[in-house]
């Protein structure tokens, strides 16, 4: 078993919030055995939200993204709002596994007659090295759930088509009331 947990990793998530600024995030790690410690910083910018601006959370590729019961909302590890998100951190997924991505999308601007958003989100994952597009959609903001102060991107890709290497997933927010967009955009290796 020792050999398994030296190949493997585990990963641990304590949810901390913080008021919009910067931080630096130090994570000390001690190995009671022989005694060997390690350190890892990290600097942390929160951002400051605007309500009249579209905004976003991070972009999170993930291995696991599952809905829980209404009960489970908002509690336990990996957890946000009523799904449980369990980030892939080495962005490394192999070709019988199932990538997922998740990220919220903030402020909307309302249709002043439907009370809904107007807008879209594309999709497209590029092979990177030959700039090959191997997968690209795109859907309206009516199919996302939520509403226009908070929608929620859950997907999950399956990998089995796709050759070893590295990917880029770019994806446009597109806001029609407002005329904004967001472009984040992720690379990960399919091994």
């Amino acid at each position: 078993m020792l050999q398994q947990a030296v190949q493997g990793s585990a990963i641990y998530q304590k949810q901390i919030y913080l008021a919009p600024g910067t931080y630096r995030l130090t994570v000390a790690a001690k190995d009671i055995t022989s005694g060997n410690t390690t350190t890892y910083e990290q600097r942390l910018d929160v951002p400051r939200s605007e309500d009249d601006r579209l905004a976003m959370s991070s972009l999170v590729l993930a291995d696991v993204i599952e809905k829980l019961p209404t009960r489970s909302t908002g509690q336990g590890q990996f957890v946000i709002g009523a799904s449980k998100v369990r980030p892939r951190v080495n962005a490394r997924f192999r070709r019988d596994e199932k990538f997922y991505f998740y990220m919220q999308l903030y402020n909307f601007e309302t249709d002043q007659i439907t009370h809904k958003p107007d807008g879209e989100i594309q999709y497209e994952v590029i092979k990177n090295g030959t700039n090959e597009k191997v997968l690209e959609f795109s859907e309206d903001l009516t199919k996302l759930t939520g509403g226009a102060t908070q929608m929620v991107v859950e997907k999950g890709l399956p990998l089995q088509d796709f050759a070893p290497g590295d990917y880029t997933l770019r994806i446009k927010v597109t806001d029609k009331k407002r005329n904004e967009t967001l472009t984040p955009s992720a690379t990960f290796t399919v091994l």
